[in-house]
């Protein structure tokens, strides 16, 4: 499988866990998992498509990093990572953590957090795959359609959770 192909179908797989999540709260440690491998692969492909070389245990949070730094993807291509977003994500990337590598904690992350991560990494993919992506044949147009439908989805959901009188 291509890093292409595989960054479509997490993508997909992300979409799919946010639409369960309302009546299914126990996905919310998949639909972690899935945005941070999905920012993640992103921002591999990006960073290697500009020739950067990425360590071999880079972590999800440094990847972003990379991207968001003008000396390994110029303007335009830089990801718009500020401060906010870097806290959202590494809460994600903590979550994710909690329950791959439990320590006899219960998992928990709520709500607020969960989707303020979630749209860091659908905005991740989002800029670097489809707005500003450093190769116009990046990813194949049919992928690009599949990942565009799927994070209109993601952000659909994500208002829903935002909205207060939901």
């Amino acid at each position: 499988m291509t890093p292409e192909t595989a960054l479509s179908e997490t993508v997909d797989v992300l979409a799919a866990q946010a639409e369960r999540f309302s009546d299914t709260p126990s996905s919310a440690p998949w639909l972690v998992i899935a945005s941070v491998l999905a920012a993640q692969q992103a921002a591999t492909l990006a960073l290697r498509a500009a020739g950067d070389s990425i360590p071999a245990q880079a972590g999800a949070t440094e990847l972003l990093l990379r991207a968001a730094s003008k000396d390994r993807l110029p303007v335009p291509f830089t990801l718009p990572f500020g401060a906010q977003a870097r806290q959202s994500f590494e809460g994600l990337v903590e979550a994710r953590n909690q329950f791959m590598h439990p320590r006899g904690q219960i998992w928990q992350i709520s709500d607020a957090p969960l989707w303020r991560g979630v749209r860091v990494a659908a905005r991740t993919v989002r800029h670097l795959i489809l707005t500003q992506p450093v190769l116009e044949d990046l990813v194949a147009p049919n992928q690009q359609n599949l990942i565009r439908s799927d994070l209109q989805t993601l952000d659909l959901i994500a208002d829903f959770y935002d909205d207060p009188h939901a």
